[in-house]
């Protein structure tokens, strides 16, 4: 099982051009500024805390 993950991610990183992840976010988003990704992040990951949250208390009650 072992060396089958280690030949899977040697073949990922013959496949995948390590130059297409050395871009950063703003050149791919045009008209917006570096502080306005982060706004936008930081919001969305509380957005996705908060409802991971609310799923995780109800889950824990109904097993409780």
């Amino acid at each position: 099982m072992n060396k089958l993950f280690n030949l899977f991610i040697i073949f990922l990183t013959i496949l995948i051009p390590s130059t297409a992840f050395a871009r950063c976010a703003i050149c791919y988003t045009q008209g917006l500024s570096g502080a306005s990704i982060a706004v936008i992040v930081i919001v969305l990951s509380a957005i996705f805390l908060f409802i991971a949250n609310k799923f995780l208390q109800k889950f824990l009650e109904k097993y409780n």
